[in-house]
C-alpha cells in the first residue's frame, strides 16, 4: 500500500516535471506552464515542448510559449 502511494507520487512528480523546472528557474509564466502541462502534458509532443520551454527560456522574459516556439523556428530557418 505504501509503496503504491510512493510510486504514484513519483509518477505525478515526473508528469509535472516541466512545471517544477519552471518554478525552480523562476519563470514568469510558470502558471501557464502548469495549466498547459495539466492539459497537454499527456501528449508526448506537449510534454517535450514544455520541458524545452521551461529549460531554455530566459527566466526574466515574459515570452509566452507560442512566441518562444516561433522564435526558435525562425532561428532555424535562417
Amino acid at each position: 500500500m505504501l509503496t503504491g502511494l510512493i510510486a504514484y507520487g513519483i509518477l505525478i512528480g515526473l508528469y509535472f516535471l516541466p512545471f517544477i523546472i519552471a518554478i525552480i528557474r523562476g519563470i514568469k509564466n510558470s502558471m501557464s506552464v502548469f495549466f498547459l502541462n495539466l492539459f497537454l502534458g499527456w501528449t508526448v509532443i506537449g510534454f517535450f515542448v514544455l520541458i524545452f520551454y521551461a529549460s531554455l527560456t530566459d527566466a526574466k522574459s515574459g515570452d509566452s510559449v507560442g512566441s518562444f516556439i516561433t522564435k526558435k523556428t525562425k532561428k532555424k530557418r535562417k
